[in-house]
Formats: structure tokens, sequence, C-alpha cells
């Protein structure tokens, strides 16, 4: 999965980096884990390979890495309100990938070339993140937003969760800068663009650890959310998913206490707010037979047996097909939608098949799409033709039929409006009357007295 998360605190970036990123992250005391930088903009500032406390530390404080100039013109940490010091720029944005349970426990226990499909997946995962980087333009009375493709990354690998359970991930982090093309300088980022694409970068990343995993002989099983690989016992993954069900019992904890709000949101604040110090003296390697003593004898049979080979060349994927099968999925509910949100329902319908992004996006576009210039809206002209049917059926259909039941006095419980629109729908003539209201305002009530209206004038009801 992609996960975000910001960091807003200076004092705290710097501690992330020497106490999670590069040291004691479940890794022998002293052993660092090095870092490597990615983006156009870390190649724009010379970075390149392991990164270095120095200039990480120098792009938390926005500064230039290699020359300690200010790199952004805006540069406060904080603010205050009402005598209150409040966080006022975000330092960096970590975006956390991670595979399945099962593919952690088998790539980590037991194969090792499952860690570098894992690799190879996230750094083409953020290649295709890049490209929606933003900053915001204000000049010349803009106001808007210049995609800029352009971000500082580094990214940091690891092993274990804090239940020292195997769970292989990659915090991503970008900073908070970017460089534009048009006014040829470094501006703060503007990251509403890489949150709009997070699931198609996820989906993304599932499609080519799923071919990876494939082409090593793994076979893959999906599910509503992701995927597993198919014969890992689901007690296994039960048993090094500790993190997960610590969070899922506290959450469900307080709701029993009379938390009434919105529950994912409280996973993630228990996610983050209630859990222990990582253990420095933990590797992977010495973690094995710990996992090893935590399986049952029938587990570790069933581990054992995965011992797959490389297989035959899978077949190419109908592309056409799945471009085809994202369109009417996505244009069921929905008339205009964004052409990273058909790449993501397409890749994962076709996880893991015998396809490319490149020709992925070359079936959606020969479907011939109308785009709004300038964005990544499209619609299809299918739709547009529907639409302007209906247009042209409200416009010629007014008052050209009876009244539907004009006589009809709705029940005195609805309120004022309600009863209104009731009365207009019932004795209106056109052919299309149109029913708008706010959330909560009791369109569904008034609509039911509509419905006694029609049924009392003996007009059949379709919903």
């Amino acid at each position: 999965m992609l996960s975000p998360q910001v960091q807003y605190s200076l004092a705290n970036a710097r501690e992330y980096f020497r106490a999670h990123l590069s040291v004691g992250d479940y890794y022998a005391a002293e052993e660092r884990v090095d870092g490597e930088w990615f983006g156009q903009g870390a190649e724009k500032l010379g970075l390149k390979g392991a990164v270095t406390e120095k200039q990480f530390l120098a792009l938390c404080e926005g500064r230039h890495p290699v020359t300690g100039e200010r790199l952004t013109l805006r540069l406060n940490s904080t603010r205050h309100e009402n005598g209150k010091e409040f966080a006022n720029r975000r330092i960096f944005y970590d975006f956390t990938l991670s595979p399945p349970k099962s593919v952690s426990v088998v790539g980590l226990h037991q194969d090792a070339r499952i860690v570098e499909l894992h690799n190879r997946a996230v750094r083409l995962a953020m290649v295709e993140l890049e490209r929606f980087a933003e900053t915001r333009v204000r000049q010349s009375k803009q106001n808007g937003e210049r995609v800029t493709g352009c971000v500082v990354g580094a990214s940091f690998q690891h092993d274990t969760s804090r239940e020292l359970d195997p769970h292989l991930h990659t915090h991503c982090l970008i900073f908070n800068a970017t460089f534009d093309p048009v006014e040829q300088r470094w501006k703060a980022l503007h990251a509403t663009g890489l949150y709009r694409a997070q699931k198609f970068v996820e989906h993304y990343y599932y499609h080519e650890l799923c071919q990876g995993l494939r082409s090593l002989g793994y076979e893959i099983k999906s599910n509503a959310r992701d995927f597993e690989l198919k014969h890992v016992p689901a007690s296994v993954i039960a048993r090094f998913s500790k993190r997960h069900q610590q969070i899922e019992e506290e959450a469900q904890r307080r709701v029993a206490q009379g938390f009434d709000g919105n529950v994912k949101d409280l996973r993630e604040r228990v996610a983050h707010g209630n859990r222990r110090r990582k253990l420095k003296d933990s590797t992977a390697e010495r973690l094995r037979p710990l996992w090893a003593r935590q399986m049952t004898a029938e587990e570790k049979t069933a581990l054992a047996s995965l011992r797959p080979s490389p297989s035959a060349r899978t077949p190419r994927a109908d592309v056409a097909a799945l471009a085809a099968w994202a369109d009417a999925h996505l244009f069921e509910r929905r008339a205009v939608v964004n052409d990273y949100e058909l790449l993501a329902a397409a890749l994962a319908r076709g996880r893991g098949e015998a396809f490319g992004l490149a020709a992925l996006r070359a079936a959606i576009e020969q479907r011939n799409y109308v785009r709004e210039a300038g964005t990544s809206k499209l619609t299809s002209r299918e739709l547009l033709r529907r639409e302007l049917d209906i247009v042209l059926a409200a416009r010629d259909g007014r008052r050209c039929h009876g009244e539907l039941n004009s006589s009809y006095r709705p029940a005195e419980t609805l309120a004022p409006e309600q009863k209104a629109a009731v009365e207009k729908i019932l004795g209106s003539r056109d052919f299309i009357t149109l029913f708008r209201g706010g959330a909560g305002t009791g369109k569904s009530y008034a609509l039911k007295e509509v419905e006694r209206g029609l049924t009392a004038a003996s007009r059949p009801v379709v919903v």
C-alpha cells in the first residue's frame, strides 16, 4: 500500500532521520541504513547515491544541500495565534510503500529476490508520482497550480515492524521544494497533485511487483484491497500482523468508549500516537529464528514448499479490454474522470498481467476521449451525446404533459420547504423536474411523499 504522512516539525525531522531512517530502525547498533536520492530535483541539486545527514538536514531547513544558501523563499517554521505556537511549514512528505504481509514474510524469511522486486517497483512508482508534482502560481493575478514534474526525494528501505514482525517497506521522503521551469526558480511544493495520484501510484507499484513475483513462479491471489501470495497460510499472515491488530483493538476500544468520529482517521491517530520505541539491536537476519519459533510445524512446511521456479512466459494481456473495463467501471456513475483514475482501475483489474504502463496509456489514448485543456480531466463522446440528449429532452419537454397529481395534499408532518417541493413536483407539467437540496435536509423523506402522491394517481414509480 501507499500511505502518506506530513512532517511539520524541524526538530522532529532531525530526530526522524537520526533515530528512524538512517540508524536504529530494527538494525544492529551503529549500523546505518543508506538512503538513496531520487527525483529530477535531486539531480538538479547534484544529489546522487547515498543520503548524508548534512544534505538531509539542509533540505529540512530549506537550504541548498551543497551551497547552504536559501533554497525556497519561505522558511518560517512556526506561526503564533492567540499566544500559541503552530507549525507553519511542511518540511517533507513521507510516502511509504509496502507489499502485502505474505510478500513481506516470504521475501524476508526465505527469498531475498522478492526484496529486490520491491525495490525496483518502488523506484518505478516514484518516477510516476513525480509527474504529479506542482507548485502554486501567484504572479500576474494568477491563482492556480503549475505542474513541475520535479521532486527532491530520498528513499529508505526497512525490514520489520515495531513489533519485530517481518514488514518490508520503503519510506519515500519528498521535500517541500520543486523547481518551477517557467519562473526558473525553486519554490515550495504543492502536494495536492501527489495525493490525487496516490491510488494510481499504489496500483502501479502492485502491478510491477506482481509481474516480478509471477516471473519467479509465485502465484497471486487478488482480494478487494490488494493481493496475497497463494499458499501462504492465513494464520501466518495474522500472526505477523501484530501491529495492525494492536491498532484495530485500540480503535475499537475507543469506539466502545463513545468515540463517534471517522474511524479511519482514528486508526491513523492510534498508529502514530500509540507506539513503542524502535529497537536498535535486531537485524532481519537475527530475527529469522524468532519468526521460525512463532510458527507451527504445518506453517513452516507450507512456507518451505514455496520453492518456485521461473514460470513460462505469461501470455500478453488484452490491454484494450482492460481500458474498456476501466471506462465502463468509472463512467457508470460519473460524467468526468481523470486519466490517472482510468490507469489505476485498469492496473487493478489486470494486476500482474503481461503489459506495461506505456501500452496501457496508448490504449486509453486510442479511445478518443474529450479532454479538458490543461488538466487530466476527460469524458467520452458517448457521455457527451447522452448529456446533450437529456438537455434537449428537458428543454423540449417543458409544459408539454399533464400534471402528475396536483390534487394530492402532502402530509402535515413535512416541513414547509419539503411540502412546497412535493407540491411543485406533483404539479409539474415538465418532462424532467430537478429536485435538489443540501445534505440532511430531508430529500429522501420528501421523495417518499412524492411516491405516495404518484401511487395515489395510479402512476407507476421507478426508483
